[in-house]
């Protein structure tokens, strides 16, 4: 998948310590329909924050409850990826096994835009947006939302748990 030239990633950062998932899936949607950024990106988030945070999503959905201090929900953010691409999206867990987490992340980036969570030791804290390999698979093209800034992220910082260029050290969950 290609970043568009014209899509400012800076004016994309998420608006507050909450909104990441929020911000990840707009950016899918931004990227996966070549579409322009919204003229209030911050006000767009917030609203996509509360749907994806809400006991029901936009299609009337139940959801489990999520508190939205903690974020965005893996299985909300797979939802809205589902919706957006027309594939079938699931949420696995490679918090125990990185090295084929990263094998997921990479086969799946390849046909959309993929939400990826990291976070401490403990706990998933923080969603970005894969959106492109490098040749080979040896790295990944990544969104991060908290700074507004794309990265690429080579193969040993996800298997080794080494994700501080992101802000957090351990590989969670592939959505």
């Amino acid at each position: 998948m290609h970043w568009p030239d014209d899509l400012d990633a800076a004016s994309l950062k998420q608006p507050d310590g909450f909104s990441c998932g929020a911000t990840s899936v707009l950016v899918a949607r931004l990227l996966w329909e070549s579409g322009v950024a919204p003229a209030d990106p911050g006000a767009e988030i917030q609203h996509l924050h509360r749907t994806l945070t809400a006991p029901q999503d936009s299609s009337g959905r139940a959801q489990v409850p999520w508190p939205r201090a903690f974020g965005t929900p893996p299985w909300s953010v797979a939802r809205a990826l589902s919706d957006l691409t027309g594939q079938e999206v699931e949420t696995d867990a490679v918090r125990l096994s990185a090295d084929r987490g990263y094998d997921e992340l990479v086969s799946r980036v390849e046909s959309r835009p993929v939400a990826a969570y990291v976070g401490s030791f403990l706990l998933p804290r923080h969603v970005v947006l894969a959106y492109g390999s490098t040749a080979g698979g040896n790295a990944v093209r990544v969104f991060n939302p908290a700074t507004g800034r794309r990265l690429t992220v080579p193969r040993g910082r996800w298997i080794h748990h080494e994700l501080d260029p992101l802000g957090w050290s351990h590989f969670w969950f592939v959505v």
